[in-house]
């Protein structure tokens, strides 16, 4: 199994260089991998450099995962759609999906992850 930067899941997902398309797609079909830290850096990527909207950019990358392995693929799967439907950063989004997985709520001062995390009945 190969594996993958932020800049190959990029070109897969967004398709702008047709030559790099092909490859990553050559590569990934052949079986890839990449690391957790290449999930916030593509979101960033998507919403901050291309414009892409919280919902596209999560959608776009729950469905690449479908052909990439990572590292707690299901917990990053849950923090995509809180992304998703929510106005939280992602990485908060992490944090909170870890926790419900967990069972445990995540200690933390900031006042939107606690409401959140309230309405999602995570105990304290």
């Amino acid at each position: 199994m190969r594996l993958v930067d932020t800049n190959y899941l990029l070109r897969y997902i967004l398709r702008d260089d047709e030559a790099m398309y092909q490859k990553a797609c050559r590569t990934i079909a052949e079986g890839a991998a990449t690391r957790l830290e290449s999930i916030p850096e593509v979101i960033y990527v998507l919403t901050g450099f291309y414009g892409v909207g919280r919902k596209e950019a999560s959608s776009a990358v729950a469905k690449l995962l479908q052909d990439v392995d990572v590292p707690e693929k299901e917990t990053i799967i849950a923090a995509l759609k809180l992304y998703g439907e929510s106005r939280l950063d992602y990485v908060d989004c992490i944090y909170i999906a870890v926790s419900k997985r967990d069972g445990e709520r995540v200690l933390t001062f900031d006042k939107k992850i606690n409401a959140k995390m309230n309405r999602m009945g995570i105990p304290d």
